[in-house]
Protein backbone atom coordinates (compact mmCIF):
# COMPACT_ATOMS: atom_id res chain seq x y z
CA UNK A 1 0.00 0.00 0.00
CA UNK A 2 2.83 2.31 0.82
CA UNK A 3 4.16 2.11 -2.93
CA UNK A 4 0.61 2.02 -4.19
CA UNK A 5 0.45 6.00 -2.28
CA UNK A 6 3.76 7.15 -3.49
CA UNK A 7 3.77 5.49 -6.71
CA UNK A 8 3.63 8.20 -8.48
CA UNK A 9 2.82 8.85 -12.46
CA UNK A 10 2.87 5.36 -14.87
CA UNK A 11 1.44 7.01 -17.71
CA UNK A 12 3.39 8.98 -20.33
CA UNK A 13 3.33 13.08 -20.02
CA UNK A 14 3.21 14.62 -23.06
CA UNK A 15 6.13 16.98 -23.79
CA UNK A 16 6.49 19.21 -27.23
CA UNK A 17 8.77 17.84 -29.46
CA UNK A 18 11.75 20.61 -29.70
CA UNK A 19 14.90 20.68 -31.74
CA UNK A 20 18.19 20.15 -29.89
CA UNK A 21 20.68 19.65 -32.42
CA UNK A 22 23.51 22.03 -31.24
CA UNK A 23 23.53 21.40 -27.25
CA UNK A 24 24.99 17.23 -27.92
CA UNK A 25 28.69 18.25 -27.63
CA UNK A 26 27.63 21.01 -24.79
CA UNK A 27 25.73 18.17 -22.75
CA UNK A 28 28.33 15.69 -23.00
CA UNK A 29 31.08 18.20 -22.36
CA UNK A 30 28.95 19.19 -19.11
CA UNK A 31 28.47 15.59 -17.91
CA UNK A 32 31.84 14.72 -18.38
CA UNK A 33 32.96 18.08 -16.00
CA UNK A 34 30.41 16.43 -13.79
CA UNK A 35 31.92 13.13 -13.79
CA UNK A 36 35.37 14.16 -12.85
CA UNK A 37 34.04 16.34 -10.02
CA UNK A 38 31.89 13.70 -8.76
CA UNK A 39 34.21 10.93 -8.79
CA UNK A 40 37.33 13.61 -7.00
CA UNK A 41 34.13 13.68 -4.35
CA UNK A 42 34.02 10.37 -3.57
CA UNK A 43 37.65 10.67 -3.02
CA UNK A 44 37.71 13.56 -0.64
CA UNK A 45 34.65 12.23 1.04
CA UNK A 46 35.72 8.82 1.68
CA UNK A 47 36.48 9.80 5.27
CA UNK A 48 32.89 11.17 5.87
CA UNK A 49 30.32 8.06 5.37
CA UNK A 50 27.32 10.20 4.42
CA UNK A 51 28.97 12.79 2.19
CA UNK A 52 31.06 9.48 0.44
CA UNK A 53 27.59 7.69 -0.46
CA UNK A 54 26.19 10.94 -1.61
CA UNK A 55 28.85 11.27 -4.03
CA UNK A 56 28.83 7.42 -5.36
CA UNK A 57 25.25 7.92 -6.22
CA UNK A 58 25.87 11.11 -8.13
CA UNK A 59 28.52 9.85 -9.72
CA UNK A 60 26.15 6.65 -10.74
CA UNK A 61 24.03 8.98 -12.07
CA UNK A 62 26.28 11.01 -14.15
CA UNK A 63 27.91 7.91 -15.02
CA UNK A 64 24.94 6.10 -16.39
CA UNK A 65 23.93 9.22 -18.24
CA UNK A 66 27.30 9.72 -20.06
CA UNK A 67 27.18 5.85 -21.28
CA UNK A 68 23.61 6.49 -22.81
CA UNK A 69 24.61 9.51 -24.42
CA UNK A 70 28.10 8.16 -25.53
CA UNK A 71 26.52 5.20 -26.63
CA UNK A 72 23.64 7.04 -28.74
CA UNK A 73 26.11 9.05 -30.39
CA UNK A 74 27.89 5.30 -31.57
CA UNK A 75 24.60 4.27 -32.64
CA UNK A 76 24.12 7.60 -34.53
CA UNK A 77 27.15 7.10 -36.84
CA UNK A 78 26.36 3.23 -36.87
CA UNK A 79 22.95 3.75 -38.18
CA UNK A 80 23.58 5.98 -41.12
CA UNK A 81 22.36 9.40 -42.52
CA UNK A 82 19.68 8.15 -45.12
CA UNK A 83 16.57 6.55 -45.47
CA UNK A 84 18.26 2.88 -46.75
CA UNK A 85 20.98 3.03 -44.41
CA UNK A 86 18.20 3.52 -41.20
CA UNK A 87 15.89 0.45 -42.94
CA UNK A 88 19.10 -1.53 -42.97
CA UNK A 89 20.32 -0.60 -39.69
CA UNK A 90 16.57 0.49 -37.38
CA UNK A 91 18.01 -2.62 -35.04
CA UNK A 92 20.76 -0.71 -33.61
CA UNK A 93 17.82 2.57 -32.80
CA UNK A 94 16.06 -0.57 -31.11
CA UNK A 95 18.98 -1.79 -29.01
CA UNK A 96 19.73 1.85 -27.70
CA UNK A 97 15.85 2.45 -26.70
CA UNK A 98 16.56 -0.99 -24.90
CA UNK A 99 19.40 -0.05 -23.22
CA UNK A 100 18.36 3.27 -22.23
CA UNK A 101 15.28 1.17 -20.55
CA UNK A 102 17.30 -1.58 -18.90
CA UNK A 103 19.80 1.37 -17.98
CA UNK A 104 16.99 3.22 -16.02
CA UNK A 105 15.45 0.83 -14.71
CA UNK A 106 18.57 -0.38 -12.55
CA UNK A 107 19.79 3.03 -11.65
CA UNK A 108 16.17 3.26 -10.21
CA UNK A 109 16.57 0.23 -8.07
CA UNK A 110 20.34 1.74 -7.49
CA UNK A 111 18.85 4.63 -6.07
CA UNK A 112 16.63 3.66 -3.38
CA UNK A 113 19.80 1.14 -2.32
CA UNK A 114 21.92 4.55 -1.85
CA UNK A 115 19.20 5.80 -0.07
CA UNK A 116 18.77 3.13 2.83
CA UNK A 117 22.30 2.80 2.84
CA UNK A 118 22.45 6.55 3.50
CA UNK A 119 19.79 5.97 6.12
CA UNK A 120 21.80 3.39 7.68
CA UNK A 121 24.72 6.20 7.99
CA UNK A 122 22.79 9.04 9.20
CA UNK A 123 22.00 6.51 12.22
CA UNK A 124 25.44 5.40 13.10
CA UNK A 125 27.06 8.39 12.04
CA UNK A 126 25.22 11.56 13.77
CA UNK A 127 24.17 12.61 17.35
CA UNK A 128 20.63 11.76 17.39
CA UNK A 129 19.62 13.96 20.77
CA UNK A 130 19.65 16.78 18.55
CA UNK A 131 16.49 16.70 15.97
CA UNK A 132 17.83 19.07 13.88
CA UNK A 133 21.10 16.73 13.44
CA UNK A 134 19.38 14.10 11.55
CA UNK A 135 16.99 16.35 9.98
CA UNK A 136 19.41 18.23 7.75
CA UNK A 137 21.49 14.83 7.28
CA UNK A 138 18.21 13.50 5.43
CA UNK A 139 17.48 16.32 3.85
CA UNK A 140 20.93 16.84 1.97
CA UNK A 141 20.26 13.06 0.49
CA UNK A 142 16.67 14.52 -0.76
CA UNK A 143 18.56 17.81 -2.58
CA UNK A 144 21.48 15.94 -3.94
CA UNK A 145 19.62 12.91 -5.14
CA UNK A 146 15.63 13.33 -5.27
CA UNK A 147 16.15 16.60 -6.80
CA UNK A 148 18.89 17.29 -8.57
CA UNK A 149 20.67 14.05 -9.53
CA UNK A 150 17.01 12.96 -10.89
CA UNK A 151 16.29 15.97 -12.45
CA UNK A 152 19.41 15.75 -14.23
CA UNK A 153 19.47 12.53 -15.45
CA UNK A 154 15.69 13.14 -16.35
CA UNK A 155 16.87 16.33 -18.16
CA UNK A 156 19.79 14.18 -20.29
CA UNK A 157 18.31 11.40 -20.95
CA UNK A 158 14.45 11.49 -20.92
CA UNK A 159 14.09 15.03 -22.48
CA UNK A 160 17.54 15.46 -24.92
CA UNK A 161 18.46 12.24 -26.09
CA UNK A 162 14.90 10.92 -27.04
CA UNK A 163 14.02 14.39 -28.11
CA UNK A 164 17.53 14.04 -30.69
CA UNK A 165 16.48 10.72 -31.82
CA UNK A 166 12.90 11.89 -32.85
CA UNK A 167 14.47 14.65 -34.59
CA UNK A 168 17.32 13.19 -36.54
CA UNK A 169 14.86 9.95 -37.44
CA UNK A 170 11.20 10.05 -37.21
CA UNK A 171 11.13 13.73 -37.84
CA UNK A 172 14.44 14.31 -39.99
CA UNK A 173 15.95 11.43 -42.35
CA UNK A 174 12.11 9.30 -42.18
CA UNK A 175 10.24 12.64 -42.98
CA UNK A 176 12.36 13.73 -45.70
CA UNK A 177 11.66 10.86 -47.84
CA UNK A 178 8.02 10.99 -48.00
CA UNK A 179 8.65 12.25 -51.29
CA UNK A 180 11.57 9.83 -52.81
CA UNK A 181 9.77 6.60 -51.57
CA UNK A 182 6.89 4.11 -52.45
CA UNK A 183 4.05 5.31 -49.36
CA UNK A 184 3.97 2.03 -48.35
CA UNK A 185 7.38 1.38 -47.64
CA UNK A 186 7.90 4.83 -46.16
CA UNK A 187 4.47 4.46 -44.06
CA UNK A 188 5.43 1.30 -42.29
CA UNK A 189 9.03 2.95 -41.73
CA UNK A 190 7.65 5.73 -40.11
CA UNK A 191 5.08 4.05 -37.70
CA UNK A 192 7.60 1.34 -37.08
CA UNK A 193 9.91 4.41 -35.73
CA UNK A 194 7.03 6.38 -33.78
CA UNK A 195 6.01 3.73 -31.98
CA UNK A 196 9.75 2.28 -31.17
CA UNK A 197 10.14 5.80 -29.79
CA UNK A 198 7.30 5.99 -27.90
CA UNK A 199 7.34 2.48 -26.41
CA UNK A 200 10.35 3.55 -25.50
CA UNK A 201 10.10 6.76 -24.02
CA UNK A 202 7.15 5.56 -21.99
CA UNK A 203 9.23 2.73 -20.35
CA UNK A 204 12.02 5.59 -19.65
CA UNK A 205 9.60 7.60 -17.60
CA UNK A 206 8.03 4.90 -15.87
CA UNK A 207 10.89 3.40 -14.79
CA UNK A 208 12.39 7.13 -13.46
CA UNK A 209 9.27 8.00 -11.99
CA UNK A 210 9.19 4.68 -9.96
CA UNK A 211 12.68 5.45 -8.79
CA UNK A 212 11.64 8.63 -7.88
CA UNK A 213 8.73 8.15 -6.23
CA UNK A 214 10.28 5.67 -4.14
CA UNK A 215 13.03 7.59 -3.38
CA UNK A 216 10.47 10.15 -1.94
CA UNK A 217 8.85 7.10 -0.05
CA UNK A 218 11.50 6.06 1.67
CA UNK A 219 12.73 9.60 2.64
CA UNK A 220 9.23 10.35 3.88
CA UNK A 221 9.02 6.75 5.72
CA UNK A 222 12.35 7.47 7.47
CA UNK A 223 11.53 10.64 8.68
CA UNK A 224 8.43 10.20 10.38
CA UNK A 225 10.03 7.37 12.07
CA UNK A 226 13.00 9.50 13.09
CA UNK A 227 10.69 12.08 14.70
CA UNK A 228 8.74 9.08 16.55
CA UNK A 229 12.65 8.27 18.02
CA UNK A 230 12.24 5.31 16.16
CA UNK A 231 15.61 4.71 14.09
CA UNK A 232 15.40 0.85 13.39
CA UNK A 233 16.07 1.90 9.69
CA UNK A 234 15.98 -1.84 8.86
CA UNK A 235 12.55 -2.17 10.35
CA UNK A 236 11.46 0.79 8.68
CA UNK A 237 11.86 -0.79 5.41
CA UNK A 238 11.23 -4.01 6.37
CA UNK A 239 8.29 -5.63 3.94
CA UNK A 240 4.87 -5.47 5.33
CA UNK A 241 3.43 -8.61 6.18
CA UNK A 242 0.14 -9.79 4.66
CA UNK A 243 -1.95 -11.08 6.63
CA UNK A 244 -4.66 -14.08 5.59
CA UNK A 245 -7.54 -13.14 6.87
CA UNK A 246 -9.86 -16.51 5.53
CA UNK A 247 -8.66 -18.68 8.45
CA UNK A 248 -9.10 -15.86 11.27
CA UNK A 249 -12.19 -15.35 9.86
CA UNK A 250 -13.46 -18.86 9.87
CA UNK A 251 -12.19 -19.29 13.62
CA UNK A 252 -13.59 -15.75 14.50
CA UNK A 253 -16.90 -17.21 12.87
CA UNK A 254 -17.14 -20.72 14.67
CA UNK A 255 -16.42 -18.76 18.49
CA UNK A 256 -19.62 -16.34 17.79
CA UNK A 257 -21.74 -19.57 16.74
CA UNK A 258 -20.20 -21.26 19.86
CA UNK A 259 -21.10 -18.65 22.33
CA UNK A 260 -24.51 -18.10 21.23
CA UNK A 261 -25.66 -21.30 19.71
CA UNK A 262 -25.07 -20.46 16.42
CA UNK A 263 -26.42 -17.03 15.96
CA UNK A 264 -23.75 -14.31 15.47
CA UNK A 265 -24.34 -11.26 17.14
CA UNK A 266 -26.18 -8.57 15.95
CA UNK A 267 -23.38 -6.51 16.83
CA UNK A 268 -21.11 -8.16 14.09
CA UNK A 269 -23.70 -8.12 11.75
CA UNK A 270 -22.15 -6.80 8.33
CA UNK A 271 -23.64 -3.59 7.46
CA UNK A 272 -24.61 -2.69 11.25
CA UNK A 273 -21.47 0.29 10.44
CA UNK A 274 -20.02 -0.13 14.24
CA UNK A 275 -16.98 -1.96 12.78
CA UNK A 276 -13.54 0.10 13.19
CA UNK A 277 -11.72 -2.41 10.94
CA UNK A 278 -10.57 -0.95 8.21
CA UNK A 279 -10.99 -3.94 5.42
CA UNK A 280 -13.97 -3.41 3.22
CA UNK A 281 -16.32 -5.08 4.94
CA UNK A 282 -18.26 -2.50 6.55
CA UNK A 283 -20.32 0.89 5.25
CA UNK A 284 -17.57 2.69 7.24
CA UNK A 285 -14.66 2.28 4.68
CA UNK A 286 -15.65 5.14 2.17
CA UNK A 287 -15.82 7.40 5.39
CA UNK A 288 -12.62 6.02 6.97
CA UNK A 289 -10.86 6.80 3.63
CA UNK A 290 -12.20 9.76 3.35
CA UNK A 291 -10.64 10.93 6.92
CA UNK A 292 -7.50 9.67 5.32
CA UNK A 293 -7.33 11.93 2.57
CA UNK A 294 -8.25 14.84 4.91
CA UNK A 295 -5.06 14.42 6.68
CA UNK A 296 -3.55 14.72 3.58
CA UNK A 297 -4.89 17.50 2.49
CA UNK A 298 -3.76 18.87 6.26
CA UNK A 299 -0.20 17.47 6.13
CA UNK A 300 -0.15 19.29 2.31
CA UNK A 301 -1.40 22.64 3.30
CA UNK A 302 1.21 22.30 6.60
CA UNK A 303 4.04 21.48 4.44
CA UNK A 304 4.00 24.05 1.94
CA UNK A 305 3.98 26.39 4.68
CA UNK A 306 7.22 25.25 6.50
CA UNK A 307 8.75 25.25 2.48
CA UNK A 308 8.30 28.57 2.70
CA UNK A 309 9.50 29.21 6.35
CA UNK A 310 11.16 26.45 8.00
CA UNK A 311 12.40 28.50 10.53
CA UNK A 312 9.28 29.93 11.97
CA UNK A 313 9.16 28.59 15.49
CA UNK A 314 5.34 27.49 15.00
CA UNK A 315 5.51 25.06 12.34
CA UNK A 316 8.92 23.93 13.65
CA UNK A 317 7.07 23.13 16.95
CA UNK A 318 4.18 21.30 15.19
CA UNK A 319 6.26 19.44 12.98
CA UNK A 320 6.77 16.63 14.78
CA UNK A 321 3.60 16.38 15.24
CA UNK A 322 2.52 16.14 11.91
CA UNK A 323 5.11 13.63 11.30
CA UNK A 324 3.90 11.37 14.33
CA UNK A 325 0.66 11.61 12.58
CA UNK A 326 1.97 10.88 8.71
CA UNK A 327 3.67 7.86 9.69
CA UNK A 328 0.35 6.61 11.74
CA UNK A 329 -1.74 7.39 8.64
CA UNK A 330 0.63 5.58 6.18
CA UNK A 331 1.03 2.51 8.39
CA UNK A 332 -3.44 2.68 8.73
CA UNK A 333 -3.21 2.43 4.90
CA UNK A 334 -0.65 -0.07 5.00
CA UNK A 335 -2.67 -2.32 6.90
CA UNK A 336 -5.64 -2.26 4.83
CA UNK A 337 -6.02 -6.31 3.75
CA UNK A 338 -7.06 -5.16 -0.52
CA UNK A 339 -7.97 -8.86 -1.07
CA UNK A 340 -10.73 -8.68 1.36
CA UNK A 341 -12.29 -5.24 -0.34
CA UNK A 342 -15.76 -4.99 -2.51
CA UNK A 343 -15.22 -4.12 -6.16
CA UNK A 344 -16.78 -1.10 -5.17
CA UNK A 345 -14.38 -0.49 -2.13
CA UNK A 346 -11.60 -1.20 -4.33
CA UNK A 347 -11.94 1.34 -7.11
CA UNK A 348 -12.90 3.78 -4.08
CA UNK A 349 -9.40 2.80 -2.77
CA UNK A 350 -7.38 3.38 -5.77
CA UNK A 351 -9.30 6.71 -6.40
CA UNK A 352 -8.49 8.26 -3.34
CA UNK A 353 -4.66 6.67 -3.53
CA UNK A 354 -4.55 9.00 -6.71
CA UNK A 355 -5.68 11.92 -5.73
CA UNK A 356 -3.47 11.36 -2.35
CA UNK A 357 -0.21 10.28 -4.77
CA UNK A 358 -0.73 13.73 -6.56
CA UNK A 359 -1.27 15.94 -3.50
CA UNK A 360 2.35 14.52 -2.40
CA UNK A 361 4.07 15.23 -5.86
CA UNK A 362 2.67 18.45 -5.91
CA UNK A 363 4.24 19.29 -2.24
CA UNK A 364 7.61 18.17 -3.45
CA UNK A 365 7.91 20.30 -6.51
Amino acid sequence: MKKHIIAGMVGVLCFALAGCGGQEASNASESTDKTVQQTQATEQDSSNPLESIIAKAQADFSDTSQMLLDEQEKVFSEVGDTFDDYLANADRLQDWYDLAVSETEGLAERAVKYGREYYQAVVDNVDLSEDRNWDRATEDFYDAIYDDAFDDYYDAIYEDAFDEAYDVYYDGIIADAYDSVPYDEWSDASGDAYDAWSDAHSDVYEAWSDGHSDVYSDYSDVRGAFYGNDFDVEGVFAPVEIVDKSESDKSDEATEQSDDGGNTSSESTAGDGESEAVDGSTGDFKATMDEYEAFFDEYVEFMEEYNEDPTSLELVAKYGDMMTQYSDTMEALESIDEDSLSAEDQAYLLEVQTRINQKLLEVTQ
